[in-house]
């Protein structure tokens, strides 16, 4: 049985006659009359009762021709979605995202041009931190994320391939904006005035640190960098977001690493100051697994590019 059994089938029985079947099917009537006694013969029964001037549908014809046009309809509705998939002009994209993400206006612009831009097309954001967004990616349960790196192996591109090696994926990327580390404070901390602040001046306070952060120093990097300044860090809370240690620096639990940026936007209870003998940069990239074909990633990636040229 094939598709055109079933167009011919329901042309012939809404017409009720062969031929104005055959012209409104733009074929011969011989080949209705063909089509439909090939379809009674597979189903073992008669469809149509033949009279003179005019067709007939059975009881089996009665029972077929709904559930027919049923299928038709949603195989016509199937195609449809599929071209306007295709083409990028419905369906749904998820956006990883982490708490420090949110902190930056080119993140904030590129939701609302997209929403705005594509309504058709549902953007679920997604959040997860920078360190589980790879294995997400790997897994299919997000198409794409914003996250946030340590210094660069390419200086200077912005599109990049990002090889993770852990989940077994390459990363095509593009850098949203390079930074550097600064120092978050309370506004009412004793270093909240001051334009700028070495590590050694950070001898005598308490570090709130997030030790799965992908954007600012590991404890490894933040130990050897403390002690080339001559001091051990004094780690007094550790914590599993960059919204927790900043809300936590915010009531004076301690002071903090955090990135640094021209887009950076952090709560107006917190101070970050620049951090002058520290040779770190960091990165804000929006990325997804490489050669992947997906046109409604290709419009937010158009998109991002855009805003951060």
């Amino acid at each position: 049985m094939e598709l055109r059994h079933l167009r011919y089938f329901i042309a012939a029985a809404e017409e009720e006659h062969f031929g104005r079947a055959a012209v409104r099917l733009h074929i011969t009537r011989p080949a209705v009359s063909q089509i439909i006694a090939d379809l009674e013969g597979e189903l073992g029964t008669p469809l149509f009762e033949r009279l003179a001037h005019t067709v007939k549908l059975t009881a089996a014809g009665r029972t077929l021709l709904p559930q027919l046009v049923r299928v038709m309809d949603d195989l016509n509705e199937a195609i449809i979605l599929t071209k306007r998939v295709g083409h990028g002009m419905t369906g749904t994209l998820r956006i990883g995202y982490g708490s420090l993400t949110l902190m930056h206006s080119i993140f904030r612009a590129a939701v609302k041009q997209f929403r705005e831009t594509y309504p058709e097309i549902s953007l679920s954001l997604v959040e997860l931190s920078t360190s589980l967004q790879p294995k997400a990616l790997a897994a299919g349960k997000i198409d794409a994320g914003f996250m946030h790196l340590g210094p660069s192996p390419h200086p200077g591109k912005r599109r990049t391939e990002i090889n993770i090696e852990r989940e077994g994926i390459v990363l095509d990327s593009l850098c949203i904006q390079t930074g550097h580390l600064g120092v978050a404070v309370s506004n009412d901390h004793r270093l909240a005035r001051r334009k700028s602040l070495t590590l050694a001046d950070l001898a005598d306070e308490g570090f709130v640190v997030d030790p799965k952060s992908s954007s600012s120093l590991s404890y490894g990097q933040l130990h050897a960098f403390c002690q080339a300044a001559g001091f051990e860090p004094n780690i007094v809370q550790e914590v599993s977001t960059i919204a927790s240690q900043l809300n936590l620096i915010s009531v004076g639990m301690g002071i903090g690493l955090a990135v640094m940026g021209k887009n950076f936007q952090y709560p107006s209870d917190l101070t970050v100051i620049p951090l002058t003998n520290l040779d770190y940069s960091t990165r804000f990239i929006f990325g997804w697994v490489r050669r992947q074909n997906d046109p409604i990633l290709d419009k937010m990636i158009e998109i991002v590019n855009n805003l951060s040229k």
